[in-house]
């Protein structure tokens, strides 16, 4: 059998064995100065060109490895799937190497043709062995070699793919060659390639913007985000950036656009109301938001500022919705509803919101209204309630007319009052919440259109009142009638205060021509009541101090009766007009009481007749104070006025009657010299001197234009005329001698006595305070 050379690579064969020459060419001696380690600076190993001469790699003319002789051609850039197949092979060669013995395998083809560790194989063997420098010296040479740059292709092809960090750099070594072929001061486009790096950037921002898009639709952290902002940190860093090409100011632009287009994608194309497309509208912003301070914000560094771009996009497009709203043809709700929204509601349910609220604020955003769009909406709500209010306000008014015309007694809630109020009151309520300035605004109109209503109501009033003058057989409908509309007036009186407030007193005149209208129906209701019930107690009024009337109650019955039946229905007025109402009753009923002994209707010249008619007197009175007294009547003073008139008639001294009528004209300052006067001659005191002393208290008061605070019914005595016929002569007694003053007076004392009480006195304008 012939023998077979051992395998230096077998397993069973130890690598470390003697050479012939004292050792394995392969490893390490470091007592030999001619053979260098395989772990220095410079590695010893067969190279492919001095192997492929020897057998088994050479066949012929043609080596395994390639033809002798022939330099290798330059390869060009390898496909995508050549680099994937050459991957694949290096990982499979990385596997059977990783074994045991895997690298001895590998360096099995170094033994073949040898005669099995002679000497002179050896010899052969170092022979084929070139020095190759190390490991960290191939990387350093390749790192120091050029790179070329990837052509355009290429790079679009990264931007396709969204490797936009890398793409953006092999862009900047494009850009950076273009400048380099341009000659300094050189006037000449930049040619192709200068257009091929415009291109190219265009393609990479809108790729870009494309990713910061989809971060706002994911709701959630995008991959190739960080791709965006590498590039525009790598753009930022550029020391000389050429043209206008600010990358964060372009992706704050971008937010902005996808921020709009979201915003419209959400409205565009869905019918519905205005507060309906703000609830989308207030959805879309908040739930958006809140994504952003979730996933974004953790995304960008810190400096991006990542919220507050995002905040002021999405409020620069809140403000150009609600712009363009403004813009249409609105009524008085979506108007106040835009205004709403702009001064709270946004504020209020957006900005406001606990998920975002910490990171915003309001203050710095502004409204999203433009103050010129704000006041132009706020001039176009007035002036529609103002046509608006007046028109109803008149309507509301003709309806009122036709009903007092069909009304019952029952009918006293018409709800007119109400129905008026309502027509303002929305707007009254509601515009101070825009602002103060808005609310003012609506205030002085409204306050005006009802002022004008108020003078059209009171000259209504007063027609139907003429109307219904002819119609005393209705007095209780006609009662009810005016109670009704009257009663309207304390409403309206508080809402005029009201408005005037909210005006902040900028027109005084239109509250005080409100005030005047309701005060002119509040006296002419009270006049018609009181017209109309002493037109009841008339046949018993005209009794009063008549012949049978001091031995006789049936007149002051009769009064008490009446006013008894209409309690019912005065208790039904409003506390304002109920006190002006029943205050008028009670002076002018009293005057019926007053006016016939004032204008000397009776004579009782006797103590004992005085006597008689001021207890007849007293005790009437308080029959009519006392019914007063129980409908609460303000005007308690009127109580005191028979009081002080029959005082003057009972008292026989003379300084007892002056200060009687001292505080007659105390409480009654209308009390004047004819009306004591026609008491003194009621009472029969003819004497010259007694009259002077009593009618000098009231010498400083005649002729006066200015008199004291009333403290009674103004215009009490005011009322009171003396119409009576004189019986005296009308000569200049000062100039009479003194006896004929006497006979005069026995002659006038006597006539009297035999003439009848009610021609008895002076004659109008003719008194004498001489006597």
């Amino acid at each position: 059998m012939p023998v077979t050379a051992p395998n230096p690579f077998d397993e069973t064969t130890p690598m470390d064995r003697p050479a012939p020459e004292g050792g394995n060419p392969f490893l390490d001696h470091e007592e030999d100065s001619k053979r260098e380690s395989l772990g220095s600076d410079a590695k010893r190993r067969g190279t492919l060109e001095k192997i492929a001469g020897l057998s088994p790699f050479w066949k012929g003319t043609k080596g395994l490895l390639g033809v002798r002789g022939v330099p290798e051609k330059r390869r060009g850039r390898r496909k995508s799937e050549d680099v994937s197949l050459l991957s694949l092979g290096r990982k499979k060669d990385d596997e059977e190497g990783s074994g045991p013995g895997g690298g001895v395998k590998r360096l099995s083809f170094l033994w073949l043709g040898g005669s099995g560790g002679s000497g002179g194989n050896r010899s052969h063997r170092e022979s084929m062995v070139e020095v190759v420098p190390e490991r960290n010296e191939v990387v350093t040479r390749e790192v120091e070699k050029p790179r070329e740059p990837l052509s355009v292709l290429e790079i679009l092809q990264l931007i396709q793919r969204r490797e936009l960090r890398s793409a953006d750099q092999h862009i900047i070594e494009l850009e950076a060659e273009c400048d380099v072929d341009l000659s300094p001061g050189s006037l000449r486009s930049p040619g192709r390639q200068a257009k091929d790096v415009t291109l190219l950037y265009e393609a990479l921002m809108k790729e870009m913007w494309a990713v910061v898009e989809e971060s706002l639709n994911n709701k959630g952290k995008h991959l190739k985000l960080n791709e965006v902002i590498g590039v525009i940190q790598q753009e930022d860093a550029r020391v000389n950036l050429p043209g206008n090409r600010n990358m964060r100011a372009h992706w704050a632009g971008a937010v902005l656009r996808s921020v709009k287009q979201r915003l419209k994608s959400n409205l565009e194309g869905k019918m519905g109301s205005l507060p309906s497309q703000a609830d989308r509208v207030k959805r879309i912003v908040v739930e958006d938001l809140t994504s952003v301070k979730n996933y974004l914000v953790c995304s960008y560094p810190r400096d991006f500022e990542v919220f507050h771009i995002y905040l002021s996009a999405y409020h620069q497009g809140v403000a150009e919705w609600l712009g363009a709203a403004a813009e249409r043809d609105l009524d008085t709700n979506d108007i106040y509803f835009i205004l709403d929204w702009n001064s709270n509601v946004y504020c209020r349910d957006i900005l406001c919101r606990p998920e975002i609220s910490p990171l915003i604020n309001p203050y710095e955003l502004g409204p999203l209204l433009t103050s010129d769009t704000r006041t132009l909406l706020e001039q176009q709500y007035v002036s529609i309630i103002q046509q608006r209010i007046s028109h109803r306000l008149d309507e509301e008014l003709k309806g009122e007319q036709d009903r007092w015309n069909q009304m019952r007694n029952e009918d006293l809630l018409s709800g007119f009052n109400g129905r008026v109020i309502q027509i303002m009151k929305p707007h009254i309520d509601r515009a101070p919440l825009i602002s103060e300035g808005f609310g003012v605004m609506v205030s002085l109109c409204c306050l005006g259109c009802f002022s004008d209503f108020l003078c059209r109501f009171h000259k209504s009033i007063e027609r139907f009142y003429l109307e219904q003058e002819a119609l005393t057989e209705r007095t209780e409908a006609v009662i009810y009638h005016v109670i009704s509309i009257v009663n309207c007036c304390p409403p309206f009186r508080e809402f005029a205060c009201r408005m005037a407030e909210l005006a902040k007193g900028d027109e005084v005149d239109l509250l005080n021509q409100a005030k005047g209208s309701l005060d002119r129906i509040t006296v002419l209701a009270t006049t018609v009541i009181s017209d109309l019930i002493l037109h009841e107690i008339k046949p018993f009024s005209k009794k009063l101090l008549g012949r049978r009337w001091l031995n006789n109650s049936d007149a002051c019955d009769g009064i008490v009766s009446i006013l008894g039946e209409r309690t019912a229905a005065l208790r039904k007025l409003s506390q304002g007009p109920y006190q002006a109402t029943i205050s008028e009753l009670h002076r002018r009923i009293l005057l019926e009481l007053v006016r016939p002994l004032i204008q000397g209707k009776i004579s009782c010249t006797a103590s004992k007749t005085r006597r008689k008619v001021a207890s007849k007197l007293r005790e009437e009175s308080k029959q009519l104070g006392q019914i007063f007294s129980r409908l609460e009547s303000p005007q308690t003073i009127l109580d005191q006025v028979m009081h002080r008139l029959t005082e003057i008639l009972v008292l026989e001294d003379i300084p007892s009657i002056q200060m009687e009528v001292g505080m007659l004209v105390s409480d009654f300052p209308d009390f004047r010299k004819r009306h004591l006067s026609s008491l003194l001659d009621v009472r029969g005191l003819w004497d010259p001197s007694s009259r002077q002393q009593i009618l000098g208290v009231l010498h400083d008061l005649e002729g006066a234009d200015a008199l004291p605070p009333c403290r009674g019914a103004p215009g009490f005595f005011s009322d009171i005329g003396i119409t009576r016929d004189t019986r005296c002569i009308n000569i200049s007694l000062s100039r009479a001698s003194q006896l004929g003053r006497r006979t005069l007076t026995r002659l006038t004392q006597r006539g009297r006595s035999v003439s009848s009480p009610t021609n008895v006195g002076l004659g109008n304008g003719d008194e004498d305070t001489q006597l």
